[in-house]
């Protein structure tokens, strides 16, 4: 028989091996991102000014303290009590950093792995990713379309970018995000909240963690119109499109089966900014928010790492 006192160690080992797993193939996809990314640049179509490529990353920055804020602000919905802000903060940062795995199962097994630090149920942290990614969508898809009406003054080639089922997708995921916001977690089934493990009261998704992921997205839009102008984009077309750093990353959620939604983020980019901007510069401003938004990641993750832990 195992000794009782075994079962704790042998679950943090495994727990270790997990994170340790995870993390290895998180930097390789990472490393070979970068690789991918410096092959199809086109120096010769367009030029990278450094001091916006710098200024794009600030944003970015902001938004993933912002966004991890916000699910700090869901768990506590969810369990009906406070949870430590630092290591919420450092917990998010890590599972932000898995999500570079294959199918993004990174995300929710280090959230998992890493409950305990919190004071929540394991279950609890894994299903947070959908309830947090269901906010993040109809959030987005909010700002998204309203930024790229008010700036385009139409849907300015969504349908297009994202095709048929994407959009009826993306309505779909905003519909539910509105019913976890607006909805009181009672009518919902009881098996799901047993299975959620989900003991608090009223919805699932409290209006400042909806808050402050429409905020999150707006710092992409402001990303986005940076990003543009490193690559020589002018003031007003980069404006213009910067609705569409918005719907191009929830794009990427949706692609449920691509790490990070790499490739379906930069297509759905290039094909949104084209007729704004020309292939050219599409491209090339899609490569360059990608490569910002991957050294954005590595350094929140090693902030969070080594000094917040």
């Amino acid at each position: 028989m195992i000794p009782t006192a075994a079962a704790p160690a042998g679950a943090s080992r495994l727990k270790l091996i997990a994170r340790l797993v995870l993390g290895g193939a998180s930097a390789i996809f990472v490393v070979v991102a970068c690789v991918r990314l410096a092959g199809q640049w086109q120096s010769g179509k367009a030029a990278l000014d450094w001091s916006w490529a710098a200024a794009a990353a600030l944003p970015l920055l902001l938004g993933s303290f912002v966004v991890a804020f916000g699910w700090k602000l869901v768990l506590e919905r969810m369990v009906g009590h406070r949870v430590p802000l630092g290591p919420s903060l450092v917990l998010h940062f890590e599972s932000q950093l898995a999500r570079y795995t294959p199918g993004k199962v990174g995300m929710p097994l280090v959230r998992m792995a890493g409950a305990a630090r919190l004071g929540v149920p394991a279950s609890t942290a894994g299903y947070s990713v959908l309830i947090e990614s269901m906010s993040m969508i109809a959030a987005g898809g909010i700002v998204g379309f309203a930024l790229l009406v008010g700036t385009l003054g139409a849907s300015g080639n969504v349908l297009s970018a994202f095709g048929t089922l994407g959009v009826v997708a993306l309505a779909g995921f905003t519909f539910a995000g509105i019913v976890l916001t607006l909805v009181d977690r009672r009518y919902l089934t009881g098996a799901v909240l047993r299975l959620m493990k989900a003991e608090g009261s009223g919805p699932l998704v409290p209006w400042r963690g909806a808050l402050a992921h429409a905020v999150y997205w707006l710092t992409w839009a402001v990303h986005g119109y940076l990003a543009a102008r490193a690559v020589g984009i002018g003031s007003t077309p980069a404006l213009h499109g910067s609705g569409f750093y918005i719907v191009a990353p929830i794009a990427g959620i949706l692609a449920l089966a691509t790490p990070s939604g790499i490739g379906v983020r930069e297509a759905v980019l290039s094909m949104g900014l084209a007729p704004l901007v020309g292939p050219a510069p599409a491209v090339a401003t899609a490569i360059v928010s990608r490569a910002i938004s991957i050294v954005v990641d590595l350094c929140v993750w090693a902030f969070g790492r080594f000094i917040l832990r």
